[in-house]
């Protein structure tokens, strides 16, 4: 099987602090990172600085980043049907904006892949379909100019969509950012079935696990540690490996009160996982 960096994606220790959260994640031993910045201070030159410190500090790698955007609301699948990624025209302009400052930042702390919430897609035929289009199309090329690839969330949709609206948008340097659990979660997809169909286009992946609702599509599921949900995580590594990924395994949580207790704990899950399958 192929060798992946095991990393922990930032948000998910939810402490306020960039710098202070990837001393964190290297504390409870993890190898990599999936940075996104926690104040907006941190895409100035004086931040990346002070990133780009704790970086070197802690040898963290970084094979991504995350651009996530304020006002997303995750309360219920609707708020998010609302107000994710570039679902609003109203909102935009300034999230355009955090594209290009936040891809320059990062481009500047040598990162080569960011990760995007694109939103719920309008299928195609749907009134909203070739206004999103266009936005999705305009964030994502803007992105690329600081010389970034760019990774899709994956969840929201199934992924036959996801795929048809990449070929649809045409851009080489798009990829995807694979999360089993969300298709879980939102009820949208069976996560194995979508890793054969997205696995030659993934360039990283979040490893997080969780359960289904009793209305999937309407209500959340739920988000539990690492090796206790639904999420076939051995069968999915498998099979995106097929499609051709070699990259990162991101660890993600976003629920809980014991955040590094279950980051570390999923490490632990992962790599004895992983080290059962390469044997």
């Amino acid at each position: 099987m192929a060798q992946h960096l095991v990393g922990a994606a930032l948000w998910s220790l939810a402490m306020d602090d960039t710098v202070a959260s990837l001393e964190k994640v290297k504390e409870i031993g993890y190898e990599a990172v999936q940075l996104t910045f926690r104040q907006p201070s941190d895409a100035t030159p004086e931040g990346v600085a002070r990133i780009r410190a704790a970086i070197e500090r802690t040898g963290l790698a970084v094979p991504a980043a995350c651009i996530i955007f304020p006002g997303e609301d995750y309360s219920s699948i609707e708020s998010i049907r609302e107000t994710g990624g570039f679902i609003d025209p109203d909102d935009f302009p300034e999230r355009l904006e955090q594209c290009k400052v936040w891809a320059k930042a990062f481009a500047d702390l040598g990162i080569g892949n960011v990760t995007i919430h694109a939103g719920f897609i309008p299928p195609p035929g749907d009134a909203a379909h070739a206004d999103f289009m266009d936005r999705l199309a305009t964030a994502v090329d803007a992105i690329h100019e600081a010389g970034l690839t760019i990774g899709l969330e994956t969840g929201q949709e199934s992924a036959e969509h996801l795929l048809a609206a990449m070929d649809e948008l045409g851009r080489d340097y798009l990829t995807v950012n694979f999360d089993p659990a969300n298709f879980v979660l939102y009820g949208s997809d069976d996560p194995l079935q979508a890793a054969r169909l997205l696995g030659s286009r993934t360039s990283n992946a979040h490893m997080k696990d969780g359960t289904a609702s009793a209305a999937p599509g309407e209500v959340w599921g739920a988000d539990v540690p690492l090796g206790t949900g639904e999420v076939p995580l051995a069968d999915v590594i498998r099979t995106l490996e097929e499609g051709g990924f070699a990259g990162g395994l991101i660890v993600e949580r976003e629920a809980g009160n014991d955040r590094a207790g279950d980051l570390a704990r999923a490490r632990e899950t992962l790599e004895t996982l992983l080290a059962t399958m390469d044997g």
